[in-house]
């Protein structure tokens, strides 16, 4: 550590050109917590919040987890048939199954070195959430896609009931030889999540980065470059192979870079000139919009660039760029930009707060100097990612109201982080209902998962957290790290995620955390069954214990048996 921190002032000054980009609307993170919500058998964090302290790495007390208002359902490691427990990346779902991508991918071709014959993605059983089982795993030479996926992993239920998965090889590097970088499709409408039908796997022609498929299922969007295909074919009669329909980024007007410090960068280069300037790097996660097509029967995307030379947020309708197409299939037509300023993209979701629309989006810190005392502008290379709310009521004219996060990223927190080596920044999150939004999911590294309450979008406030910490007795600076998507199960008030080290969780919301957001009254509302909870329920430990209890609600608590990994384990 000694040497990284002899390392940080060059490197900040390095990058302070390059900061001055970030137009920081907010200039400012809100820290706001409601941990009086914390349950009375949990286990709270005692100091900084999101800090897993090295004091508490030392005496071991990590071991032990944090929870504050989400109590432990379920566990299981991720290893069965001799799958690699450790090295779980990212999570995507479709009924009662759960799909985890095991590591891979490279940074460059000659870095490539290819997966063991044994990674790929865990398929988990969760229909007894008390007990999911890792039942199966996507990999070997019929499934190229699902070798190496990483972040690479999406999966959609259409209108229709069909439930689509795909998993493609992660990668940053430049597509130099055919047939290019695999993907592989699964019709994973079955219930029986061990049932799955492999549709075909398709090459992309350049390389692929994240993946997500639309919610009629047609397309399937791919990052770092912005790519898209039509996938329908596959389930036509007869089938007909997926359709290329082009990259996005070479025909997207925009400049090339990010030119800012100002906040709207549709004026900084003439019509005539964007037009012929094509911004790269626009997207790390694409996003279209919820409804597809929206009620005005267009096609909305939402991208956000990485990198301070590329934070470009673009809102773009690519209604003709998809349909009006050439006899190969590939778009004949432009996208239409709608507007485009400063703002990051690695994670992009929808939400609908109070009726009006936004967009939750953020950056990462992954490159080992994610601290408060360095300026976030260098994100993803340093400093702390936390989460935006942006109001998109206007498209044209997006508007910031907030940033979120937790106090360990506070500047005046910088030792703790250096003492402790943690990473406490976002990487992905979710939202519970994105056409009627009560809180974010945010995965969040070493600080685990945590929950924030945005009914009132200017003033995000954490309500609940859960933190496995370190899973590893032998090694208690190897912290579990959570920076996959996550999923609430709102007819259970459940929500599941995966870990780097630890495997795959099931928790739930603590009564008094549902009656605090209202989320029982609001299962009414849409239909769904309540919970009989209530602001007495005492919760239940995060990660340790010594007895097999049966908590509130009746839930098997796993939890005494996480401390080993082992007990857990599926049959």
């Amino acid at each position: 550590m000694a040497a990284v921190i002899g390392l940080l002032p060059t490197f900040v000054v390095g990058r302070q050109a390059l900061a001055e980009w970030d137009s920081d609307p907010l200039n400012t993170q809100l820290v706001l917590r409601h941990h009086y919500l914390c349950g009375l058998n949990d286990l709270p964090e005692e100091g900084i919040q999101g800090d897993v302290s090295k004091a508490d790495q030392d005496s071991r007390r990590a071991e032990k987890g944090y929870n504050c208002g989400l109590a432990l359902v379920g566990h299981t490691t991720l290893d069965h048939g001799g799958r690699p427990a450790t090295g779980n990346a990212n999570m995507a779902w479709a009924g009662n199954c759960a799909y985890v991508a095991g590591p891979g991918g490279g940074i460059a071709p000659q870095m490539y070195t290819p997966p063991a014959p044994a990674n790929g993605v865990a398929v988990v059983d969760v229909h007894d959430p008390a007990h999911p089982k890792h039942v199966a795993t996507l990999h070997g030479p019929d499934n190229p896609g699902a070798n190496a996926v990483s972040e690479t992993i999406n999966a959609v239920t259409t209108a229709s009931g069909r439930s689509i998965l795909v998993v493609g090889q992660y990668g940053n590097d430049i597509v130099v030889n055919p047939p290019g970088k695999p993907m592989d499709v699964y019709d994973v409408s079955n219930s029986d999540c061990s049932k799955y039908k492999h549709m075909g796997t398709y090459y992309w022609p350049a390389n692929i980065h994240n993946l997500t498929i639309s919610k009629d299922g047609n397309y399937v969007f791919a990052t770092i470059p912005l790519q898209a295909a039509d996938i329908s074919g596959l389930w036509a009669t007869p089938p007909r192979p997926v359709t290329y329909v082009g990259n996005i980024e070479k025909v997207m007007d925009g400049p090339p870079v990010a030119s800012g410090p100002m906040a709207d960068l549709d004026d900084n280069l003439p019509a005539e000139v964007r037009s012929q300037t094509h911004p790269t790097n626009t997207s790390h996660e694409a996003w279209p919009s919820p409804a597809w097509p929206a009620p005005d029967g267009k096609y909305y995307l939402y991208v956000g660039g990485q990198t301070p030379q590329y934070e470009i947020f673009s809102i773009m309708d690519i209604t003709d760029w998809l349909t009006q197409r050439n006899p190969d299939g590939s778009s004949k037509a432009k996208p239409v930009m709608i507007s485009q300023q400063s703002g990051r993209g690695h994670s992009v979701r929808t939400a609908t707060i109070g009726g009006k629309p936004y967009i939750l989006h953020s950056e990462e810190s992954v490159f080992g100097t994610a601290y408060g005392c360095i300026p976030e502008t260098a994100n993803p290379f340093a400093g702390p990612a936390q989460p935006w709310l942006t109001d998109i009521g206007d498209q044209a004219h997006p508007h910031t109201v907030s940033q979120f996060g937790l106090e360990i990223n506070d500047p005046k927190n910088c030792k703790e982080q250096l003492d402790s080596k943690a990473n406490q920044s976002v990487h992905y999150h979710d939202v519970d209902d994105p056409t009627d939004t009560t809180f974010v999911m945010a995965s969040m590294w070493h600080a685990g998962i945590r929950m924030f309450d945005v009914r009132n979008p200017a003033q995000p406030a954490e309500v609940a957290y859960f933190n496995p910490a370190d899973v590893d007795p032998t090694a208690t600076t190897k912290l579990d790290q959570a920076w996959a998507h996550i999923h609430y199960v709102a007819k259970t008030g459940e929500i599941w995620f995966a870990t780097a080290s630890g495997g795959f969780w099931v928790v739930r919301i603590e009564g008094q955390v549902r009656q605090y957001l209202g989320l029982d009254a609001k299962n009414v509302n849409h239909g769904l069954r309540p919970l009989n909870v209530s602001a007495t329920d005492r919760g239940a430990p995060g990660t340790v214990g010594v007895t097999l209890s049966v908590p509130p609600l009746g839930y098997i608590d796993a939890s005494p048996y996480y401390c080993t990994l082992a007990a857990a384990r599926p049959a």
